[in-house]
């Protein structure tokens, strides 16, 4: 028998992961990286391994703390033309 809370953390894993595979443009070298391989900054801006500074987080730790119930599912509304 398969419990609940199983199902809602494969869930969550593999939303998490279709998040972390959206392309976001580096605010330090415009170079587009998935979003898994990027860093926040205090300012809400994303940037690369050789853009980022101390002060940053890894998306790995950034992520943990995301209310993923809240995240847009990617869709053609969501694409800019």
């Amino acid at each position: 028998m398969i419990r609940a809370e199983t199902i809602l953390m494969t869930d969550s894993a593999n939303q998490l992961e279709k998040f972390g595979k959206r392309i976001q443009r580096c605010y330090g070298c415009f170079i587009a990286y998935h979003l898994k391989d990027m860093y926040l900054g205090e300012d809400v801006t994303f940037f690369c391994e050789h853009c980022k500074d101390d002060t940053m987080f890894h998306f790995d730790e950034f992520s943990k703390l995301m209310d993923l119930s809240k995240l847009d599912q990617p869709g053609d509304e969501h694409h800019h033309h």
